[in-house]
């Protein structure tokens, strides 16, 4: 069987989505032989955007921003630990250029399916725990480092 015509004819070739650049040079850097002038978004080619939208300053307004825009859509999810699993295996390993079966210990957690957070909830949460902070004597200016170990 032979098809009629040329085969790019037959299956359309892809379009790029948008004609305008993607990335513009960035104003105000002179130019260096050999390099080429910084580049950044086309849409903020003037200057660095250092925030999202003009509401948007600390941690706290992504939090009210996020909480009217997306109201009860899933925010966050988490799961809790049933039971930590602790297993012991015998497994080959070099000791002085000898193999020998040596024992070796693994340890992993059993978790429950997730539950989810709606974006409302979230900066419910947020709010609760800011105000604790506050009761415990932080102050606007303090800062606090929040740790959380992740698998």
């Amino acid at each position: 069987m032979t098809l009629p015509g040329n085969l790019k004819t037959l299956s359309p070739l892809p379009k790029p989505y948008r004609s305008d650049p993607a990335t513009a040079e960035a104003p105000g850097f002179p130019k260096v032989e050999g390099e080429t002038i910084p580049r950044r978004n086309a849409k903020c080619k003037d200057a660095l955007k250092t925030q999202p939208v003009p509401e948007i300053a600390t941690a706290h307004d992504v939090i009210g921003y996020s909480a009217n825009k997306f109201g009860n859509a899933v925010a966050v999810g988490s799961r809790k630990l049933i039971k930590m699993h602790n297993e012991t295996k015998k497994v080959k390993k070099m000791v002085d250029g000898k193999e020998t079966m040596v024992d070796k210990s693994w340890q992993y957690s059993e978790l429950s399916g997730y539950t989810y957070m709606s974006f409302v909830e979230f900066e419910r949460l947020a709010l609760q725990i800011g105000r604790g902070l506050r009761k415990l004597g932080m102050e606007p200016q303090d800062k606090t480092h929040l740790f959380a170990a992740t698998q």
